[in-house]
């Protein structure tokens, strides 16, 4: 995925105001301790990879960095309920696609907070899996956005952005998005030249859902520079931010226009780059590793936002979700 301009969000407003039920951990001495901490980590999941022992290792790096994060909840996942109310709770663990991944799979999706080296996030084998080899669970990260009844995305203005919130397409609508944190991407493995322009450190992808007042469900995964729904040669335009291509292909009824289509609950990966579709053929050759979705953690990212792994995270070069224009106005084409 791309990374574009992102709107001018501080890093207060971002992340919560330093110290809100997290004393002491903005100093400097803090961010230094947990940055050297990280790469302490980040060589131990790299040797766990080539010996015996990589989920105990794994473990014990883990703890480290808990422990230098001066947080008794550093990894704590955080209730669907208390983020989004019972209600939404119930959609988001409705509506949670199985996921399938095609093959030389390059790593799972995984919690950035304990795991951001590709170590970490090896798949152990094909078949249906619900963990790496390191025993770090597959994860997806929530965010909801409620445009029904008039209401704001953010009604206490909490993301601090003036005008964010639900345009006048969304109105009526409640969005659910679901991102995958991956520690590495390769778009174009194996093609001489080609492949080391394709890939890059760390990886965010999404798979959204749209819940019309009317109860219809819509779905669309992102893509590169853009977002798609059935696997298709007409989605090159969106792949490649072309919004003039896109808008051609979507005129002509070549593609789902904004890349939403019905809903099938599941969500097609990309083996290297981890570009989603929603629909296509799904077989075990196409594509070998499966997760269910009653296998994968559900993290409500918005209440994670403010915690102590969180606010040092660098994901250059890039974008994180809460900087991304789609987290704050959900029919957004673009993926930075």
């Amino acid at each position: 995925m791309r990374t574009e301009s992102e709107p001018n969000v501080s890093a207060e407003t971002t992340f919560g105001r330093v110290g809100s039920g997290n004393a002491g951990q903005a100093t400097v001495e803090w961010v230094g301790l947990v940055t050297l901490t990280a790469a302490l980590f980040a060589a131990l999941a790299l040797v766990a990879g080539s010996i015996p022992g990589t989920a105990l290792v794994h473990s014990v790096s883990r703890s480290i960095l808990c422990a230098a994060s001066l947080s008794t909840d550093c990894f704590s996942e955080g209730s669907l309920e208390e983020a989004y109310g019972a209600e939404v709770a119930a959609m988001i663990r409705a509506n949670t696609p199985d996921l399938f991944f095609g093959p030389d799979l390059l790593g799972l999706p995984v919690d950035f907070r304990s795991c951001r080296s590709p170590a970490c996030a090896d798949p152990p084998d094909e078949g249906v899996i619900g963990e790496s080899t390191a025993g770090e669970p597959v994860t997806l990260f929530t965010r909801v956005v409620d445009c029904r009844d008039g209401r704001r995305a953010d009604p206490d203005g909490s993301d601090g952005v003036a005008g964010s919130g639900c345009t006048a397409e969304a109105e009526g609508n409640i969005y659910l998005q679901y991102w995958a944190y991956y520690p590495e991407s390769a778009s174009l493995r194996g093609l001489p030249v080609l492949e080391e322009q394709g890939y890059h450190r760390h990886d965010w992808e999404s798979v959204q859902f749209r819940i019309g007042p009317d109860g219809k469900v819509d779905q669309r995964a992102s893509s590169h520079a853009g977002y798609n729904h059935t696997r298709s040669a007409a989605n090159w335009g969106s792949d490649i931010g072309s919004g003039l291509i896109r808008q051609i292909t979507e005129a002509a009824g070549f593609r789902e226009r904004g890349g939403w289509g019905i809903s099938r609950r599941t969500l097609l990966v990309a083996g290297g780059s981890h570009a989603g579709n929603v629909g296509g053929s799904i077989s075990e050759g196409r594509y070998p590793t499966r997760t269910p979705a009653r296998l994968i953690r559900l993290i409500p990212l918005e209440s994670i936002q403010g915690g102590s792994l969180v606010r040092p995270a660098d994901f250059d070069p890039i974008t994180p979700p809460w900087r991304k224009s789609v987290w704050y106005e959900p029919e957004s084409e673009g993926t930075g």
